[in-house]
């Protein structure tokens, strides 16, 4: 077996079996041994801020001097990126041995059961494997899309469990409104668990009650009106929440905070169950903490931030950050939808901070159109290009925007990872 081999099992749509339940991946863990069972869960859920949020954690408990495993998704160069023991990439040489492993079980059960798995039920399988051998001090298991039933809802209660935010995303999946994303997001919390939420509507927090109530489970919602933001730069930004004052953060924008928030609340839990997290080593973990693709300067002249807003929230919360830090500026926007996505409201959502448009698909077959969205903003009186390669995109930058002005990326995280490959 090869890594292109392995990568036709866990980086691919393969799957055809109906996801009606999580039997068919218990039944795969089963006959393995239930490598889930030997670990311990932080349990990350969210419309947006999952990465984020993973990305504090697995600092804060670096910090600390554990051992961390990291589950995240999606990768934006390669596909190791997504499973990480103290934020070191897996090997490919153990992607390859842990597939072979299970690959006969994985074409037993296919065969019994007449179905195959999806991808990301493999890799999360993988995972499990992989951190078995490995045994970190504790895993942060990002989930891939909702919480019922997604591949990492298989584990057994975890050390806590956080929901980020809850927006509309993967309505087909999920569900068109925020209390059918709520039920389905809120499940990840298990018997005698403990689960934070972020900012949510009071709708949503009875959601959470409700099946707090069914499960006997804790819950803690983030304080919007605790949170007072001390200063915002185009570097840092430092805010202050309960008891935790002057907080610094690396990452921009009031959502990361909040996002941080939910970490704070989180880590007081964890210390109940003998974590050895001071307020010291919480502090600098947040500081240092980093991410890829979250509103990320890649270059000075001109400006230019990738970012993966994809969905409406997320492009919102882009808009606030770019109001508050660069006051009355118009933008270069570079932008790459999927066509399943509801590109045109999320680029009208920037039209009044618009200079420019540099359009470009980010997935030749699941992507939009670059040409005719472009053709329709012209229509609408906006400049706009379409390109068909980045490198075309990042010549263009480079050689006809004046370097005082600034240039955004945002629209798929697809984008962001060919960006840094065609700059690395």
């Amino acid at each position: 077996m090869n890594i292109e081999k392995v990568i036709s099992y866990i980086n691919t749509n393969r799957g055809n079996g109906q996801k009606k339940s999580l039997n068919r991946l218990f039944q795969l863990l089963s006959r393995l041994d239930h490598p889930q069972k030997s670990l311990s869960f932080i349990h990350i859920t969210g419309t947006n801020g999952k990465g984020s949020t993973a990305s504090f954690f697995q600092s804060i408990l670096r910090e600390a001097g554990l051992n961390v495993g990291l589950f995240t998704s999606p990768h934006l160069e390669v596909i190791n990126e997504r499973i990480r023991l103290n934020n070191e990439y897996i090997a490919d040489a153990d992607l390859i041995r842990i597939m072979k492993k299970i690959e006969p079980v994985i074409l037993e059960l296919e065969e019994e059961l007449n179905e195959k798995f999806y991808a990301f039920e493999l890799l999360t399988t993988v995972t499990f494997l992989y951190f078995q051998e490995k045994q970190p001090d504790v895993i942060i298991l990002e989930a891939g899309i909702g919480g019922r039933l997604d591949s990492t809802n298989v584990i057994e209660t975890p050390d806590v469990a956080v929901i980020t935010s809850i927006g509309i995303d993967h309505v087909k999946i999920l569900g068109n409104s925020k209390e059918a994303i709520m039920n389905e997001k809120v499940q990840i919390l298990k018997k005698n668990g403990h689960l934070v939420v972020g900012p949510v509507e009071s709708s949503l927090k009875k959601i959470a009650f409700d099946w707090a109530e069914k499960v006997d489970g804790q819950l803690t919602f983030v304080e919007t009106d605790q949170i007072e933001v001390i200063s915002s730069t185009k570097n840092h930004q430092k805010f202050n929440y309960h008891s935790f004052l002057d907080v610094e953060l690396s990452f921009l924008g009031l959502h990361q905070i909040e996002n941080a928030c939910v970490v704070l609340e989180a880590c007081e839990i964890l210390k109940e169950k003998g974590y050895p997290l001071t307020d010291e080593v919480i502090y600098r973990g947040l500081k240092k903490a980093t991410w890829s693709g979250r509103f990320e300067k890649i270059a000075e002249e001109p400006l230019f931030y990738i970012d993966g807003a994809h969905n409406r929230v997320s492009v919102n919360r882009l808009v606030e950050t770019l109001e508050e830090l660069f006051p009355n500026q118009k933008f270069h926007f570079v932008v790459g939808m999927m066509r399943d996505k509801d590109y045109e409201a999320m680029l009208e959502k920037v039209f009044p901070l618009a200079q420019e448009f540099l359009i470009i698909s980010p997935d030749p077959y699941r992507g939009f159109d670059a040409s005719r969205v472009a053709n329709d903003l012209e229509a609408k009186g906006y400049k706009a290009r379409a390109f068909f390669e980045i490198e075309d995109v990042l010549t263009y930058i480079k050689e006809q925007i004046p370097k005082e002005e600034i240039v955004i990326q945002y629209g798929s995280l697809y984008l962001v990872g060919d960006i840094k490959k065609a700059l690395s």
